[in-house]
């Protein structure tokens, strides 16, 4: 699993210079990486889910989304910022539920 982690990442590195060689956009280059490390940032955190294991699923699935999302952009130069903002809204939803579930005691 780790393995395809290491090699998502250095495809889309990869991915992002080429295009940025290709077109010389650098405006793209650099939200491209800001997406990129957005989303590795918010796979880091995502780990504290781990006691929900649905809901942490669930956030897998939305970086995934957020992955493909960002080589869409990449390759199309349309944005999706739904499908960034994903991974976002499974850790307020995980923020809430603990929220609500630490008021109680």
């Amino acid at each position: 699993m780790r393995v395809v982690i290491v090699i998502s990442i250095l495809l889309a590195i990869g991915l992002i210079v080429l295009i940025y060689k290709r077109e010389s956009d650098i405006s793209k280059m650099l939200l491209s990486f800001g997406v990129l490390g957005s989303i590795l940032g918010l796979a880091l955190v995502g780990t504290v889910m781990r006691s929900l294991m649905p809901l942490f699923l669930t956030h897998l699935v939305a970086l995934i989304f957020s992955y493909l999302g960002l080589i869409y952009y990449i390759f199309s130069n349309k944005k999706q910022w739904i499908v960034w903002l994903l991974p976002i809204a499974t850790l307020l939803f995980y923020l809430l539920l603990a929220w609500i579930g630490n008021e109680h005691i």
